[in-house]
């Protein structure tokens, strides 16, 4: 469907409601052209000619950025992508006929983010757009490409939402994974991309098509994402030879944001690609209270912190040191605490613990676990802290994920998210651990923490049990313990890095093994963090913006920073491009690393 001449849309395919709920001084001569360009476009003019294909007098097929090894090139030079993220607000109810009036930007938020040091922008839109109004998702875009062309400025053309899927907010009503499972939406989007890069395909102004942002997937592979991506591939190289492609990884699976036990990139049979990945590491920090997470709001600490650990290699567990509860007791009981006591952790060479919710031996029946607490204290006994306190309601069971060690694996325990607890709407729960060699349990790595030798510590909790029962001659062993651990030589940090630039570098290098093993180029489409970061006191949130620059310079990969205008996370503290807060801090962190 080239040009701008486009079949009529079923009704049946619109869209359902999305509702979740600098200036520098311009010369003369440019000051010029920028009041001619709107009024070639209030006149009818665009960019395109008659046909609807896009002019390439002044600007030759060469000013293409490409792919090469492991880097992009523009004319032979090494170049890279410094970006950010225009979000269009497509988390709107926005009909793709009142683009042309959207209040989210306007050609002076183009030379505003060239003042900042950008050198492109990522450009969301949502593929309803083009379902609504062809025509007129058609001419918006025209318009934006003028004006990055005018203020040289590249866009990356980013599908933030397909036709025919929704998975960014799980707190929306209009959640949708249909895109998996229906054909006919799949060749809807693979028809965007195609209409997308006939009209597009001679217009070097735009960087990149980055086919889909985050795919969340309804399999537990990720393979419905890879068989998209061909058909989107194949889509744009119909018609289009000259654009790089930005191809991202699996983001989750089984309708869910995690990918624990899969790989998240894969190669597409193309070689003008480079393959992206989002970072916002640690996610607990960047997305501190942030309104569209699953979960409750709650404060993710401050950057850097040496008191916030992350596990990188195969942990030594110290059996002995280990610190927990008495066990559940057989039958049925009601919600009860469990305390280990006060216990300290003599090993020197102990260094780090986390919580676990346990069950071993042999256990038939039902048991609960619910408001777990971590407290330190001094080799005296007084309180220094309380390191944890999760309560486990039904937005903390999801950060806890279910685990299962020796056995039989075809003897599976049971695992249950609750929705009724001690006090509140959720709980855990694990039943039928039946093989004796089995130890069933639950975890969540987000509670791992730093221990010092000679301090004492303590887990208490609540559990429950019904119609608990041994399957084998001994009873069950059920409880709350901490696991502590010793360093691991030859893991990066001797297994435990500190929240700080090391952390940060170790897990950018995890998605950077990608691009080593197969010699192609990355990407980071998104980095960024929450307007808390910078407001609170000694957040951080400057240095972490700046250590983040650091090692995108250092490993010469292209990035955009999410997001320009937000009310959470933009670099104007607003959703429109009407006067807003400025971000002050961030947009001078990122003006001084965009140098």
């Amino acid at each position: 469907m080239p040009g701008s001449s486009h079949p009529p849309v079923p009704h049946d395919m619109r869209r359902p409601s999305r509702r979740p709920a600098i200036r520098r001084r311009v010369p003369g001569w440019l000051l010029a052209v920028l009041l001619l360009v709107p009024l070639l476009v209030i006149g009818g003019c665009t960019l395109t000619r008659g046909s609807g294909e896009p002019s390439s007098a002044e600007q030759p097929p060469s000013e293409f950025v490409t792919a090469a090894g492991r880097g992009l090139v523009l004319e032979g030079q090494t170049t890279r992508l410094k970006a950010v993220n225009f979000s269009n607000q497509y988390h709107r109810d926005q009909d793709g006929a009142e683009l042309l009036s959207s209040q989210h930007h306007s050609e002076t938020d183009f030379e505003r983010a060239k003042a900042i040091g950008f050198n492109s922008i990522r450009f969301a839109f949502d593929g309803d757009w083009y379902v609504d109004s062809p025509d007129v998702f058609f001419e918006w875009m025209d318009q934006n490409v003028a004006w990055a062309r005018q203020h040289d400025l590249r866009l990356i053309l980013d599908l933030h939402t397909p036709i025919g899927g929704f998975w960014l907010d799980r707190t929306s009503d209009a959640v949708s994974f249909d895109l998996w499972s229906d054909p006919r939406l799949q060749q809807q989007n693979a028809d965007l991309w195609r209409d997308i890069a006939a009209r597009y395909k001679d217009e070097p102004a735009i960087a990149a098509y980055d086919l889909l942002n985050e795919p969340v997937t309804t399999d537990a592979t990720g393979e419905q994402w890879q068989q998209l991506a061909r058909q989107l591939v194949a889509a744009v190289r119909s018609e289009d030879r000259n654009h790089l492609l930005v191809v991202g990884g699996i983001y989750g699976v089984n309708g869910r944001y995690g990918t624990a036990g899969i790989d998240q990139h894969f190669l597409v049979d193309d070689n003008n690609v480079v393959y992206d990945f989002h970072f916002y590491e640690p996610n607990e920090y960047t997305h501190q209270y942030a309104s569209w997470i699953e979960g409750p709001v709650k404060d993710g600490g401050r950057y850097p912190d040496p008191n916030e650990i992350l596990s990188t290699g195969e942990r030594v567990l110290l059996p002995q040191s280990r610190i927990a509860t008495t066990f559940l007791p057989t039958g049925t009981s009601g919600w009860a605490a469990y305390d280990s006591g006060i216990i300290e952790i003599e090993d020197s060479s102990a260094v780090a613990a986390v919580p676990l919710l346990t069950a071993q031996g042999g256990m038939r029946g039902t048991a609960g676990f619910d408001a777990i607490t971590v407290t330190e204290y001094g080799p005296d006994g007084t309180e220094i802290r309380q390191i944890i306190n999760d309560q486990l309601d039904s937005n903390a069971t999801l950060d806890w994920h279910q685990w299962q060690s020796g056995g039989d694996p075809a003897a599976l325990p049971e695992f249950a998210r609750e929705t009724a607890g001690y006090q509140d709407g959720g709980s855990l729960s694990i039943s039928d651990a039946a093989d004796a060699e089995t130890i069933a349990g639950w975890s969540n790595d987000g509670h791992l923490f730093k221990v010092v030798p000679g301090n004492k510590y303590r887990i208490q909790g609540y559990m429950r049990g019904e119609d608990i029962a041994p399957s084998t001659g001994e009873a069950p062993r059920i409880g709350l313990q901490l696991d502590v651990y010793a360093e691991s030589p030859g893991a990066a940090g001797n297994g435990f890095l500190e929240r700080d630039k090391d952390y940060l570098a170790h897990k950018m290098a995890e998605q950077l093994q990608f691009g080593i093993d197969n010699n192609v180029p990355m990407s980071v489409m998104e980095f960024g963090l929450v307007r808390q970061a910078f407001e609170m006191e000694g957040k951080g949130g400057d240095q972490w913006v700046t250590d983040v620059l650091d090692l995108l310079d250092e490993n010469g990969l292209s990035f955009a920073y999410w997001e320009y205008h937000g009310t959470q996370m933009g670099l104007y503290l607003s959703g429109t491009g009407l006067p807003g807060e400025p971000n002050i801090t961030l947009q001078e962190t990122l003006a001084r690393g965009l140098r």
